[in-house]
C-alpha cells in the first residue's frame, strides 16, 4: 500500500533529524536517509489546545474528529481539568491507553491517549508544561513524543526550554514535540510587535536550532483559532 506523499515528507524530515544526531553524517544525505516509514499503516498524532475539556460542544467535536481521522495518539492540552474527567473522556473517545499531567488549580493540564492495540506508549517525563512518552511498535525504531503547553509566564517558559533542550541532548532517538509553545519564530506569525517581541522570536528560534528540531510544513489556515464575534474584530 502506498503512503500519501504528505506522510512520506514528514517521515523524511524525521529521518533527517535522526541522522543529524549521528557522529557521522553522509555527504549525500538525500541518497542515504534510512526509510523509517512502516510497512503497515502509519502512526498519526493529533494535538489540540482545547482550553477546557468539560465543554459538551468540544467533546462532540472531538468525537467527530476521532471518528473521521482515527488518530493513533491524541494529546489534549490546557484541559483545565484532571482526575476522573480524563478517564471519562478516554472511555467516550474509545482509547485504551491514557496518561496525564493534572492541572495546577484550574490552570494547564495535559492528557495523552493512545490505541494500545496499535502502539506501546511508555511515559518518560511528566512536567506541568509538558509530557514526554516513548512510542514503540514491533519491528520499528522507538521514538519520543512530547506534548507541550508552555506557560504564559516567561520565567516558567525558560525552565521549559532548558529542560527540553537537555532532553534533546541526552536522547538518541527521533523526537517530535508539538503543542502550544506560547512563542513564535518571527513577527510574521503575529499581529503587531515591539523590540521585546523581536528578541523573544530570536530566542525561540535559537532554542529550536539548539534542539536540532525541524519545523514541519503544514496545509490549511495559518492560524487555527479565531477571536472576536465578527470578521472585523477577528
Amino acid at each position: 500500500m502506498s503512503i500519501p506523499w504528505r506522510i512520506e515528507q514528514v517521515l523524511s524530515l524525521v529521518s533527517r533529524a535522526y541522522l543529524s544526531a549521528l557522529q557521522y553524517r553522509p555527504f549525500h544525505m538525500s541518497d542515504l536517509i534510512p526509510r523509517l516509514s512502516p510497512i503497515s499503516s502509519h502512526i498519526s498524532c493529533m494535538v489540540w489546545n482545547i482550553q477546557g475539556a468539560g465543554n459538551k460542544l468540544k467533546i462532540t467535536a472531538l468525537k467527530e474528529v476521532v471518528k473521521t481521522y482515527k488518530p493513533t495518539i491524541m494529546a489534549l492540552i490546557e484541559t483545565h481539568m484532571g482526575g476522573d474527567h480524563a478517564e471519562k473522556l478516554r472511555n467516550i473517545l474509545g482509547y485504551g491507553g491514557h496518561t496525564r499531567v493534572d492541572t495546577i488549580g484550574f490552570s494547564g493540564g495535559i492528557w495523552v491517549y493512545w490505541k494500545p492495540e496499535l502502539v506501546d506508549v511508555i511515559p518518560v517525563t511528566k512536567h506541568h508544561q509538558y509530557l514526554t512518552v516513548e512510542v514503540v511498535r514491533r519491528g520499528e525504531p522507538p521514538w519520543f513524543f512530547s506534548a507541550v503547553y508552555a506557560s504564559p509566564n516567561p520565567t516558567d517558559r525558560r525552565e521549559l526550554w532548558t529542560e527540553l533542550e537537555n532532553f534533546a541532548r541526552s536522547n538518541n532517538h527521533p523526537w517530535m514535540a508539538a503543542g502550544d509553545f506560547n512563542e513564535t519564530r518571527n513577527l510574521a506569525e503575529r499581529h503587531g510587535g515591539d523590540s521585546n517581541m523581536v528578541r523573544r522570536c530570536e530566542l525561540f528560534d535559537n532554542w529550536i536550532e539548539n534542539c536540532e528540531l525541524i519545523e514541519l510544513e503544514f496545509s490549511g489556515p495559518l492560524h487555527t483559532w479565531a477571536r472576536g464575534n465578527s470578521l472585523e474584530t477577528r
